[in-house]
């Protein structure tokens, strides 16, 4: 595991053809470097399935998000990132930027209630 002045930890499991890069924390301009540097060491032996479990991940940036997308690069036959149980948050910057279209989603678990408060914050702002 690895981590960057408690920001971000992000932990690279590689099986099987399957690379999964775990990421908790925040993904923004601070931190995209460090995400870049261990998706570079991941994708160094050019694994057949790349998946990214956000379910840890707090906000990610659009500069973030494109870094993750582009990782589809490195796939095999067109292949597209996955993105495991990502948060509203970290969902609505896949939507409004649209990378959704370039990976594929696995939906937050059964039963989580986790809601975005960055949807609210925007709102409350407004109101003043």
């Amino acid at each position: 595991m690895t981590g960057l002045d408690g920001r971000v930890t992000i932990e690279v499991e590689a099986r099987q053809g399957t690379t999964t890069i775990i990421v908790s924390g925040e993904l923004d301009l601070a931190t995209m470097p460090f995400l870049a540097a261990q998706l570079a060491l991941a994708v160094r032996d050019r694994p057949g399935r790349l998946v990214f479990d956000l379910t840890g991940t707090r906000f990610m940036d659009c500069g973030s998000a494109r870094l993750i997308m582009a990782a589809g690069r490195w796939l095999p036959d067109g292949g597209r990132p996955v993105i495991r149980r990502p948060g509203p948050c970290v969902r609505r910057v896949l939507e409004l930027t649209g990378l959704d279209a370039h990976c594929a989603i696995e939906p937050l678990a059964v039963g989580s209630n986790r809601a975005c408060h960055c949807a609210q914050v925007s709102e409350q702002s407004g109101a003043d």
